[in-house]
This record gives structure tokens, sequence and C-alpha cells, in this order.
């Protein structure tokens, strides 16, 4: 379960890769040493010559303390959302298995809901306040921040991991 937890970030983070604005320059060095003869005993002395300059990317993925780990493929330019907020979002939810067990886009009506308020699992509540208005992002969900020791129907297995494609259309 972990490799193909693996494989979701990498194709996650390569497909996001064009939409990453930020990224910084890596120098790398190399030392050498010369020796210079102007006593009989021979003196070293170290210089450091700069080689060159490689872009370093950031990782995309952003794992928390409680162990969700997101990704935000597409960066929105609204406002932060925070608690209160009446939130409004398209989403797609997937077991690691890639079964798809709910989406909003298939009922055609976007799910809204008042966010820190304890209406949805705990993992949405925490990553919903990490993202702003236009925002589209992949949530990866333990167990522990979903629906735990809990089995949801037929459809989600109790202690499953769960994968939701997030897309955050505003706020009420």
């Amino acid at each position: 379960m972990n490799k193909f937890i693996l494989s979701i970030l990498v194709f996650i983070a390569a497909s996001a890769m064009p939409t990453i604005t930020q990224t910084r320059k890596a120098t790398v060095a190399r030392k050498k040493t010369v020796v210079t003869r102007k006593t009989p005993i021979a003196k070293k002395r170290t210089v450091i010559k700069k080689m060159t300059t490689t872009p370093a990317i950031k990782s995309a993925a952003i794992t928390t303390e409680s162990g969700l780990t997101y990704i935000v493929t597409k960066h929105g330019d609204g406002a932060q959302l925070k608690a209160g907020d009446e939130v409004i979002v398209n989403y797609t939810g997937m077991l690691t298995s890639g079964k798809k067990f709910d989406s909003s886009l298939d009922r055609g009506q976007p799910f809204s809901f008042p966010l820190g308020a304890g209406r949805v699992i705990k993992g949405w509540d925490e990553a919903l306040q990490q993202l702003r208005i236009g925002d589209h992002a992949t949530l990866i969900l333990p167990s522990t921040i979903a629906y735990g020791s809990r089995a949801m129907g037929d459809d989600i297995p109790a202690d499953s991991t769960l994968i939701f494609i997030i897309e955050v259309v505003g706020v009420k």
C-alpha cells in the first residue's frame, strides 16, 4: 500500500511541476588543493572554486504532524481559507487501490460545509485550512484523520487511507 501511495505522489508531483513557481539555485562547489613552493617546505592551501549553478526544486508534497499529505496541483489566487468559512468544494474520493467511493462531480453538485466545525472528517478540516480559493489539491489522509477503525458502508473498509482530489470553488 505504501508503494502505491508513493507512486501516486510521484505521479502527482511530476504533473504539478509546471505549476511550481518557487525554485532556488543550489551552488555546487569543489575543493582543489594547490601546492606552492616558496620555501623548502611545501605549503598547502585550499581553494574553493564555484563550478556550476543548478536549479533545486522544492518538494511539492507537504506532510503534517497528523500524517496528512497534500499537494497543491494548481494554485488559486483567492483568499486563504480559515475556520468558520462556509467552504464550497468539488471532490473525488478514492481508496489507495484506486477505487472511487464518492464524487461531488458525479452528482453535479459542489459540496459545502463550515470549515473547522467538525462536520467532516478531521483530515478535511485540517487540509482545507492550508488552501486558498481556486486551489486544486490532492489529499492523502491516513485512517487516523479519516474514518479510523470504522468501516463506512461497503465502499470504505476500516482503517483505510483515503485519497481526495479537491477543487476549492469558493466560500459563501
